[in-house]
């Protein structure tokens, strides 16, 4: 595989990484925030949370835009299964896979913890 594709990739993959661990510290604050039913800091987190949750889709759509640049065949398959987090043997390809396959848990961990969130705010808009 190129070295600039892999290169660039890692870069998203890296930038992707930062900001899903500032989507979950904020996910969290928002959670923390509706158990004190404190309306101010829901929005406030709700805000700030924006920013990092356009700039991943960014990242997302740069990869996106990387993998429908290739031409098929047996390198762009290569390339989709590295970003599906399946391990390589060469040791830079591995290293894509491994941040690929943590940003894939560390979105799980942010779904699971919207759920939640999204009770919350369902139970108490029944309530009103």
């Amino acid at each position: 595989m190129k070295q600039e594709l892999l290169l660039d990739a890692l870069v998203q993959a890296k930038r992707m990484a930062g900001l899903l661990n500032e989507v979950l510290d904020y996910s969290q604050q928002l959670s923390e925030a509706l158990n004190r039913n404190d309306q101010v800091s829901v929005r406030l987190v709700l805000a700030m949370r924006e920013e990092p949750i356009a700039k991943l889709k960014l990242a997302d759509e740069t990869l996106k835009r990387q993998r429908e640049a290739m031409p098929a065949g047996a390198e762009k398959e290569h390339f989709i299964k590295l970003l599906n987090g399946e391990k390589s043997a060469d040791p830079q390809e591995n290293m894509l896979a491994t941040r690929m396959e943590a940003n894939r848990k560390l979105l799980e961990r942010i779904k699971e913890i919207e759920k939640v969130l999204n009770r919350k705010i369902s139970r108490e808009k029944a309530v009103i």
